[in-house]
């Protein structure tokens, strides 16, 4: 039987490795660097202990991320696999594609490091280390074969991801809502919830003393501390209704608009329809050295994919509780044709059936 180590870091990866893996696991036995343990895989390390965000956030797991790629390099050495399966993660992952090559094993990769925005000469070592690259944005594709990479796009996982599962109906009654709400979504990482969390409750705040009658939802993503973010809330916010990260589709889809960090949430709730401020702030270190270095235009992935700013993003300084409100309110006049431009001009342009796509490829590679 062919074996395959799959090498995973944030929740959305993690999602998508879910998937994979119920797909793959009856024919090809499975190794993970995965954020929980799942059926059908043996986890050889918790991927949990090797992510961050931002230079300086990292610096504090450097000893991690240096025992995590040793025991990787370890059992490439040991376990001989037949390929490698990099999900996002590219700080991390492209040193898997390193130590892979070195072993002679091969180097699939699924969700392309966005070297487009932040490194373009980065295509060129991409190349040199990747053996095909599956990509999630049809762009993608001319850019890697500049470079002589074969990049095959399988589509968008979140095309067929994205979707309620429950009713709105009884979403609304198990979480006692009376209306649409306004969705709250600080982000899937510690560093994110350190520096948005505070923000946008005060934002939620701003607005409710202004008009009284607005409901806020919050989903807590999985990878987070459901109790710390809860009690963060209740002390400046107590009127938001918190919820589980797991229904957080089902907020998306009946809510009216949304405050979202920027990064694959944003995407999200872009497939969902929902209109939405997009917002962001860093370590001011990593920031500055952020803004020499980011090649695009828009940061969140909507505006991206569309070529144009549809919906309105705030960063670093711009992202003030006073601003975010504004804009949203701005957003809410401007909803239906929001709704559209998001729509037509970033829905439609993403297919989907891609983890099915990808795992057939990946089957017929090995």
């Amino acid at each position: 039987m062919k074996k395959l180590l799959i090498v995973t870091g944030e929740l959305s990866a993690f999602n998508y490795a879910r998937e994979i893996v119920n797909e793959l696991k009856n024919e090809i036995k499975l190794y993970g660097v995965l954020l929980e343990n799942l059926e059908g895989v043996k986890n050889i390390y918790d991927a949990k202990r090797l992510t961050a965000f931002g230079l300086f956030e990292a610096i504090s797991k450097l000893p991690e991320i240096r025992k995590g790629l040793k025991t990787i390099k370890n059992f490439l050495k040991k376990e001989k696999p037949d390929a490698v399966l990099l999900i996002d993660f590219p700080g991390f992952n492209m040193k898997v594609a390193e130590a892979a090559k070195e072993e002679g094993i091969k180097v699939f990769y699924f969700i392309s490091p966005k070297f487009w925005a932040w490194n373009y000469k980065r295509g060129e070592k991409i190349a040199k280390l990747v053996d095909k690259m599956f990509v999630i944005f049809p762009f993608e594709v001319k850019l890697y074969k500049e470079f002589g990479l074969e990049a095959i796009y399988v589509g968008n996982p979140l095309v067929d991801m994205v979707k309620p599962d429950t009713p709105r109906d009884i979403f609304f009654k198990k979480h006692n809502l009376t209306k649409k709400p306004i969705l709250l979504m600080p982000g899937s990482r510690e560093s994110e919830i350190k520096y948005l969390l505070k923000t946008i409750l005060e934002t939620a705040v701003q607005i409710k003393n202004s008009k009284p009658e607005e409901e806020f939802i919050l989903p807590i993503a999985e990878s987070l501390d459901f109790e710390l973010i809860s009690r963060k809330t209740k002390k400046i916010a107590p009127f938001v209704k918190i919820i589980n990260g797991n229904e957080a589709y089902n907020a998306m889809f009946y809510s009216k608009s949304g405050i979202i960090a920027s990064g694959t949430a944003s995407l999200e709730a872009a497939i969902a329809l929902l209109p939405h401020v997009v917002i962001y702030k860093l370590h001011p270190l990593t920031f500055a050295i952020a803004k020499r270095l980011v090649k695009t235009k828009y940061i969140s992935l909507p505006n991206i994919i569309a070529g144009e700013e549809i919906v309105p993003e705030l960063i670093q300084k711009d992202a003030t509780p006073s601003k975010i409100k504004e804009t949203l309110m701005e957003i809410e006049r401007n909803n239906e044709r929001i709704r559209n431009d998001l729509s037509e001009n970033v829905k439609e342009k993403l297919k989907g059936n891609a983890i099915k796509t990808l795992c057939e490829e990946v089957k017929a590679s090995l």
